[in-house]
């Protein structure tokens, strides 16, 4: 028996969770072609959502172009869901249109003021146009918004606000954000160690800024990545003074 548009959503939506991707697309394009031109009703409610899903689908395999058009596609039926105009903020943020993006997290957060992540990532466009006050602003209201989550949920937020306020040479309150962000899981949070030997460094404190160094090699995932290799050669400049 053909599968309904609905049913085929469900299946698809399923197929996100499982992050298979080309599948999960597939599944969106024919429930959209088997929905066909729609205006309004319950049809336009589950075209609205399929292309919201094709869209995700396509941005998790940095097709950017395709998922802002479905993104899009999904808006002008139901222009006011704040989780599609965070994921296009998300599409145009992979396109490096970062004014665009910024757009869309706005809106996305007029609509759905709760929405932490939503200040998270603007936040993160902020720090790219080096607009750092708006980046604290931002960073702090996705802590407050975040602050009955898990503990990881937390250190992005507390990440982001470390390293603006190093930026703006605010270095105590910078340190103090990256203990925050190490207070949990230190692994999920190894970044930390890393940004907070470089306000150490800037400090002129060498010993707790190799301690961080070690400590970040010792966690990270990735120990032949850039930073790493980074953090190896600050240790050795480190030793010379120490």
């Amino acid at each position: 028996m053909e599968q309904s548009p609905k049913e085929l959503i469900e299946q698809a939506e399923q197929d996100l969770v499982n992050q298979e991707w080309a599948e999960a697309l597939e599944g969106f394009n024919l429930a959209i072609a088997l929905l066909g031109p729609v205006e309004g009703g319950q049809p336009a409610a589950l075209f609205a959502e399929a292309q919201n899903g094709k869209g995700v689908a396509l941005l998790e395999m940095e097709r950017y172009g395709e998922s802002v058009k479905a993104f899009e596609a999904a808006l002008t039926i139901e222009p006011n869901l704040p989780g599609t105009h965070y994921n296009l903020g998300l599409a145009w943020e992979g396109l490096g249109q970062l004014e665009t993006a910024l757009h869309n997290y706005t809106k996305a957060i007029e609509l759905e003021p709760h929405d932490g992540e939503a200040y998270f990532r603007r936040g993160g466009i902020y720090f790219a146009l080096e607009q750092y006050d708006k980046t604290v602003e931002d960073a702090t209201q996705a802590l407050e918004l975040h602050q009955d989550d898990q503990a990881e949920a937390v250190v992005g937020p507390y990440i982001a606000r470390g390293l603006t306020l190093h930026r703006l040479e605010r270095y105590d309150e910078a340190i103090r954000d990256y203990g925050r962000a190490l207070s949990g899981d230190p692994r999920e949070g190894c970044d930390a160690y890393f940004y907070r030997a470089l306000v150490f460094i800037d400090k002129g404190e060498a010993f707790p800024a190799r301690a961080d160094l070690q400590a970040f090699l010792t966690l990270t995932p990735d120990p032949a990545g850039v930073q790493a290799e980074q953090a190896r050669e600050m240790i050795i400049e480190l030793d010379k003074i120490l």
